[in-house]
């Protein structure tokens, strides 16, 4: 995590490397598990702790928008670049914390944590 976002996030979050997820399920597969396609189908989802966007991005073609939050700037720089190159227009991503979300209450129809610390 680098200096900046630390001072502005305080000691929260870590940083795990963006390839991890390669060593993750396929987004479909884990959506499978939790229910199936819909669960996230026509909603507005919050992905907390997104890293490089992963399963945000692979919800986004059932969702009608997806966020995605996490403290790691390297981790949303990756998952914006993911975004443009899969060419995933319903999804955005921001550096932030679940100890201090930027959103107003009931923002969002479901809030996911995959993978996350």
């Amino acid at each position: 995590m680098s200096t900046g976002t630390a001072s502005l996030l305080g000691d929260i979050g870590r940083h795990v490397p963006a390839h991890c997820s390669v060593l993750r399920p396929r987004p479909v597969d884990e959506l499978r598990e939790w229910g199936g396609e819909q669960l996230v189908r026509g909603k507005r989802i919050l992905d907390l702790g997104c890293g490089d966007g992963r399963f945000a991005l692979g919800v986004a073609a059932f969702a009608a928008s997806v966020e995605g939050l996490d403290p790691d700037v390297e981790g949303i720089t990756a998952a914006k670049k993911n975004a443009r190159e899969a060419g995933v227009r319903n999804a955005r991503f921001a550096v932030g914390a679940a100890q201090h979300l930027p959103y107003p209450d009931g923002a969002f129809d479901l809030v996911i944590l995959s993978w996350t610390l």
